[in-house]
C-alpha cells in the first residue's frame, strides 16, 4: 500500500507541475510599452524644450505654459538671455529641492525683470490634456498632463462655487520643475528648483509648476548637495532647443498619458488599484522613448 501511494502522489505531483508549466506566463506590463505604436507616442515642441547642461550631463526639461505661461515666457526670456550661464545651485536638500538661478548665489538675488504674479492653479477645464488615473489620500483627482503629474479637485465643486473654478495643479514629484519666491506669492523672479523627492504635502497649490525633466534625471541626481554645497553644482549653459543644431539633440519622444498602453501598464504595473485608488502618484511616471530606447 505504501509503494502504491507514493507512486499516485508522484503522478499527482507530475500532473500538477505539467499542468502549471502550460500556464500561460503572467503578463509582462513593459513589454505593452515597448511594442507601443508610434501612434501612442509624442514629440516635443522644441520651443517649449530647454537643455541645461551640467558637468555630469545635460537635462532635458519639457516647459509647460499651459500650466504656467507668465512663468514660462519669463524662464525663455532669460534663457535666451544667458543669464542662467554660470549660476550655481546654492541650496541642495537630499530627497526634497535643488534650488539655483540666483546670481548672488545665496537666495536673495534674481533678474531685472518683474516678479511674475503666482500660478499655482490653474481651472482644470484651461488645461486640455489632463488625464484622471484615479484619486489618493491628497486629492480626489489624481493624473497627469502629458506627463506632469498633477491633482484636482473634484468637478461637483464647479457648481456651488461663486467663481465657478475648479482648481488643478502640478504635483511636486522627483523631476518636476517649480519656481522659487520670497513669502510674497507674487515674488518669484528668476529662482527656481527642480524637485528630488515627494514635496508634494509641502509645496502643491505654494510654489508653481512649470515643467518637467523628460530625460537626465540621472545628472540631476549628481547635482551637490548642502545649505550650501562646499562646491555648488554649475549650470554650465541652458539653451532653448529650438535654437540648438538639431544634430546635437536627442530624439525624445513621450508617451501620451491617455493611451489606453499606458492605461493598462498602469493598471498590470499595480500602481492603480481596482478602486481608482493610487497608492503613489510619485512613482507613476510616463515612459520616454529616447533615440529609440524604451525609459521608465
Amino acid at each position: 500500500m505504501v509503494r502504491k501511494l507514493s507512486c499516485c502522489v508522484a503522478i499527482l505531483v507530475a500532473a500538477s507541475t505539467t499542468a502549471l508549466a502550460a500556464k500561460d506566463p503572467p503578463p509582462n506590463p513593459v513589454q505593452k510599452i515597448v511594442d507601443a505604436a508610434d501612434s501612442e507616442w509624442r514629440s516635443l515642441d522644441l520651443e517649449n524644450l530647454i537643455v541645461v547642461d551640467l558637468p555630469a550631463g545635460p537635462l532635458y526639461i519639457e516647459l509647460r505654459p499651459d500650466l504656467a505661461p507668465r512663468h514660462v515666457e519669463q524662464i525663455k526670456t532669460l534663457v535666451r538671455r544667458g543669464f542662467y550661464d554660470g549660476l550655481t545651485f546654492h541650496r541642495v536638500i537630499e530627497g526634497f529641492v535643488a534650488q539655483g538661478g540666483d546670481p548672488k548665489g545665496d537666495g536673495t538675488g534674481g533678474s531685472d525683470l518683474p516678479d511674475i504674479a503666482a500660478e499655482f492653479s490653474r481651472d482644470v477645464k484651461d488645461v486640455a490634456n489632463f488625464t484622471v488615473i484615479g484619486r489618493d489620500r491628497q486629492a480626489a483627482r489624481v493624473g497627469l498632463i502629458d506627463g506632469v503629474p498633477a491633482g484636482a479637485e473634484p468637478e461637483s465643486l464647479r457648481s456651488i462655487r461663486a467663481d465657478r473654478n475648479v482648481r488643478l495643479w502640478g504635483a511636486h514629484c522627483p523631476g518636476v520643475m517649480s519656481m522659487a519666491r520670497a513669502t510674497e506669492p507674487d515674488s518669484a523672479n528668476s529662482q527656481f528648483f527642480l524637485v528630488i523627492g515627494d514635496a508634494r504635502q509641502s509645496l502643491d497649490q505654494r510654489y508653481t509648476v512649470w515643467g518637467w525633466i523628460v530625460d537626465g534625471i540621472e545628472n540631476a541626481r549628481r547635482i551637490e548637495r548642502g545649505e550650501p554645497p562646499k562646491r555648488p553644482t554649475p549650470i554650465v549653459r541652458m539653451r532653448i532647443a529650438a535654437d540648438v543644431p538639431a544634430e546635437e539633440l536627442p530624439k525624445i519622444e513621450v508617451m501620451r498619458s491617455d493611451s489606453p498602453v499606458f492605461q493598462a501598464y498602469l493598471k498590470e504595473a499595480g500602481l492603480v488599484d481596482q478602486t481608482g485608488f493610487v497608492k503613489d502618484l510619485c512613482d507613476v511616471t510616463v515612459p520616454r522613448r529616447v533615440n529609440g530606447k524604451i525609459e521608465l
